[in-house]
């Protein structure tokens, strides 16, 4: 078995993996329909329906802090899928008592995505109590984040598959019956997720001078912890042009080339270059989870040179290559940059849940999501005019380029320090 696969062996963790799974499908369920019915009910406006979601999750990061860092991981979890079964029905009830409307539709994924900045570090705080062992923690990193990835591959599909027989308004009540059953497994695994002190509540201090340091917590615990601090805040900044490369620019890129392959185009085209990056990214979260690094600093940066290359590659082949292998092209370049994601992500997961502790863990990892957050809204502002300007293509190679040279960049410079460490020479700046 390989060793991604081994945390499961452990009842607790199969519970609250099969609450996972439910959920991030029925996540994924939700991005598709909200985006249909959005168009469908407002036309040019349903970029809205996504675009808040930045802003709902920087509101909620930043300010919720103070409320969050209060509860218990277990009821912080159970609580945050209750809420968001219910702001996934709210267009369903709408859609029946009033007809459905954009405001509706733009309250519940408001909602889902501010949730979200309760859900996600609450997991994160309460993997290490799943899985004490170091070496386990890393196969239950890459297990967790290969089922969000594995939900974004196949949701479309189950979408197709359920519009067959169910209109798309009720692909949000599958929503939110997924989240009601991630909440009951949640709930039935509670004892586990508790264990290790994580069930005593965390002492805020009272008034204004509380709020403050649950705003500034997570900066304050970055700060002290310089190395991961540094790594987990590239992450995050660096899923800004991610999120343009392979969101924005390919679905441009395929609209204006119309690249065609056995038959193959149009929206069939896009679905299978996002398919090669489906198979790209479980395929190196499987390995990432499976494998132990002896180098892991410096191989996380090369996960970013593998993703750039792969996205940069894609550009380039639409510009050098004709039209009847254009499409495959563009699937080996998607391909290889998926592979590249994981090694990063999933051993940078894996060292913050070993050098931050208990409720410290929630407090970095939402701080994280805030900085992707802004970085992702940005990013989707700038590349606007960056398409009007250079064109899809030349955005998605500067994406590709510059997650190309950040991974060079910090290949090189942990390459040089893990050598120094392993010499026993002196610890350079940047150090946990």
């Amino acid at each position: 078995m390989l060793a991604v696969f081994r945390p499961l062996k452990d009842r607790a963790v199969q519970i609250v993996w099969s609450g996972l799974c439910t959920s991030t499908i029925g996540e994924d369920l939700f991005r598709v329909a909200s985006v249909w019915l959005a168009v469908e009910v407002a036309g040019n406006m349903a970029g809205l329906v996504t675009g808040v979601q930045y802003v709902a999750m920087l509101i909620a990061g930043l300010f919720g802090a103070v409320v969050f860092d209060r509860w218990r991981p277990d009821r912080a979890m159970i609580g945050s899928r209750a809420w968001s079964a219910a702001f996934a029905l709210l267009p369903v009830i709408g859609f029946y008592v009033s007809g459905l409307s954009i405001t509706l539709l733009i309250l519940s994924s408001v909602g889902l995505a501010a949730l979200r900045m309760v859900f996600s570090p609450a997991l994160q705080s309460t993997i290490p109590t799943l899985v004490p062992n170091r070496e386990e923690q890393q196969a239950i990193n890459g297990l967790f984040d290969a089922t969000y990835r594995i939900a974004r591959l196949v949701g479309p599909v189950v979408a197709a598959l359920l519009h067959l027989f169910l209109p798309v308004i009720h692909f949000l009540t599958a929503t939110a019956i997924g989240f009601i059953v991630s909440g009951y497994a949640l709930y039935v695994a509670r004892d586990r997720l508790i264990s290790g002190g994580l069930g005593d509540p965390v002492r805020v201090a009272p008034g204004w001078r509380g709020a403050w340091e649950a705003l500034t917590a997570g900066f304050k615990l970055m700060l002290r912890e310089k190395r991961i601090g540094t790594i987990l805040v590239t992450n995050a900044i660096l899923n800004g042009p991610w999120m343009v490369a392979l969101s924005l620019a390919i679905a441009l890129i395929i609209t204006e080339y119309r690249p065609t392959f056995m038959g193959f185009g149009d929206l069939a085209a896009y679905a299978l270059v996002m398919g090669a990056y489906g198979v790209g990214d479980v395929t190196g979260n499987i390995i990432a989870g499976s494998v132990r690094l002896r180098r892991p600093y410096s191989t996380m940066f090369l996960g970013y040179v593998v993703m750039g290359t792969g996205f940069s590659l894609l550009a380039i082949a639409v510009w050098v290559l004709p039209p009847e292998v254009l499409l495959p092209a563009m699937m080996f370049g998607a391909l290889m940059a998926g592979l590249g994601g994981p090694f990063f992500f999933v051993p940078m997961i894996t060292r913050m849940q070993t050098v931050f502790h208990g409720h410290d863990i929630a407090r970095v990892f939402r701080l994280r999501l805030v900085i992707m957050a802004g970085a992702m809204l940005v990013s989707s502002l700038v590349a606007t005019w960056f398409f009007d300007q250079l064109g899809a293509v030349a955005t998605q190679l500067g994406c590709g380029l510059v997650i190309l040279a950040i991974g060079i960049a910090g290949h090189v410079y942990y390459r040089r320090a893990e050598t120094r460490e392993e010499a026993g020479a002196a610890i350079p700046p940047l150090e946990d």
